[in-house]
């Protein structure tokens, strides 16, 4: 077993509002799972186990959505590997950087570069890695922006 036996998921049916992304009377639906380790026990490789970490979350859904697997006419699968190789995520961690404690506000991406500011002069940080963290908010940049007007002054 890759992950959890029920995960939690998060999914999107973003069709629902945009009829264009689907043939008439079909959808699109995006799950998401963050229960998953990027490092599998006993040298299990992401590449053979994505299949199986994928039948689980279907299986999830359909156990509150019962005609859900029916439905699924094809499927995408990333598992943490597939994030890592095809976009550079570590890890597939989406947040670029355990949320943890130690890797919140002030010491995100690293204590005493909490600030937007990089080590080298002229350099700002504004993506996931930095405060308030990852998903897209566009917080770390209203707030990189912010740091780079008060230095321009």
């Amino acid at each position: 077993m890759a992950g959890p036996r029920h995960p939690i998921v998060e999914m999107l049916i973003p069709s629902t509002l945009d009829d264009s992304l689907a043939p008439e009377g079909q959808h699109v639906a995006s799950l998401f799972c963050q229960q998953f380790s990027p490092e599998l026990p006993d040298g299990q490789s992401w590449h053979d186990a994505r299949e199986a970490a994928a039948q689980t979350i279907i299986d999830t859904v359909t156990a509150h959505a019962p005609n859900f697997r029916d439905a699924v006419v094809g499927k995408m699968i990333l598992s943490p590997l597939d994030l890592e190789e095809k976009l550079g995520l570590i890890g597939g961690d989406i947040m670029h950087g355990v949320m943890t404690l130690d890797q919140m506000w002030a010491a995100r991406p690293l204590m005493n570069h909490g600030d937007y500011r990089g080590p080298l002069k002229g350099l700002y940080m504004c993506g996931a890695g930095s405060h308030p963290g990852g998903g897209v908010t566009g917080l770390p940049g209203r707030n990189a922006a912010r740091e780079i007007l008060a230095d321009g002054k």
